[in-house]
């Protein structure tokens, strides 16, 4: 070989050059590429609670009722109400009744499906404490001592869970804020529930978020219209009660 002769290949310093710009590179690429993700999921799971709405008001004009309050049949092994009622009659495949972002059941498909699982009607034992005696019932909250079902139907308390106990006209004084009487009280054991009733809110995205500043929920009302809420701001009780006691638009 001559001196002039051109080499061929990297030297070690180059190699490292390259591979640290490639480093740089997946850093700046990943959260882009990851925030991209989690917007899709939270779009398919709008497009899920879309077709739910349209199932639960199929549901009404059958029964001029909604479903009642969802639970968890230990017997049965089976979920009764909710949105569990709308499958197979209203809800023809069960995957809409699950969130994209619902990891509760991973591995555990076959079995959720027979038991009529669904991830908008709330949290349950297995994805709080897979140790827990019977897995497949409703976690409970520590605070409000209310079952973490996220489906409206006896009416939200401060964190958004749904009343073990519901307000009773006529029994349980009328809510303050709630200067147009029961009619207008948003839960849908109220046939008459108003449009901008939340149905249910899905909780499952919150994992994306670091901080709880941000974590936010995808909803839906009985209008179908849907969005994110903060859900730090609508727990904020400090005006007296909460948005999600309240639901206001």
């Amino acid at each position: 070989m001559t001196r002039g002769h051109n080499r061929s290949g990297f030297t070690l310093v180059e190699m490292l050059v390259v591979i640290a710009i490639i480093v740089l590179l997946v850093a700046f690429l990943v959260p882009t590429i990851q925030s991209a993700r989690h917007k899709a999921r939270m779009a398919e799971c709008q497009t899920k609670l879309g077709k739910l709405v349209g199932a639960l008001e199929q549901y009404k004009r059958q029964y001029h009722k909604y479903p009642p309050r969802p639970i968890y049949d230990a017997t049965a092994e089976l979920y009764i109400g909710g949105f569990s009622a709308l499958y197979p009659k209203f809800i023809d495949s069960w995957n809409d009744l699950v969130c994209p972002d619902d990891r509760t059941i991973f591995g555990k498909g076959d079995e959720a499906k027979k038991r009529r699982y669904c991830s908008y009607n709330g949290v349950i034992n297995m994805a709080v404490d897979p140790s827990a005696s019977d897995p497949w019932e409703f976690a409970t909250d520590s605070d409000t001592g209310n079952q973490m079902v996220t489906y409206n139907f006896n009416g939200y308390d401060e964190k958004g869970w749904d009343r073990d106990t519901p307000l009773t006209p006529g029994v349980d004084p009328t809510p303050t804020w709630l200067d147009r009487g029961w009619k207008y009280y948003p839960r849908l054991s109220n046939i008459y529930a108003p449009e901008y009733t939340v149905i249910a809110h899905c909780t499952f995205h919150r994992d994306f978020y670091h901080s709880e500043q941000d974590k936010r929920d995808t909803y839906v009302r009985l209008s179908g219209v849907m969005d994110e809420l903060v859900v730090q701001v609508w727990e904020d009780d400090s005006g007296g009660v909460t948005m999600f006691e309240k639901q206001e638009p």
